[in-house]
């Protein structure tokens, strides 16, 4: 199961606290945790 294919640009938002983050090539947003919260990011739309 891949990722959602977004390409390399944009941003990881936290659901619960809504920080975000620069997404980074190559690393998942599901990977990053929020560095306000620690909550699991996902991938801005």
């Amino acid at each position: 199961m891949g990722g959602s294919a977004m390409g390399p640009s944009g941003n990881c938002v936290c659901p619960s606290c809504g920080q975000t983050a620069t997404h980074q090539v190559g690393v998942p947003c599901t990977q990053v945790k929020c560095p306000k919260c620690g909550q699991p990011m996902t991938r801005q739309r």
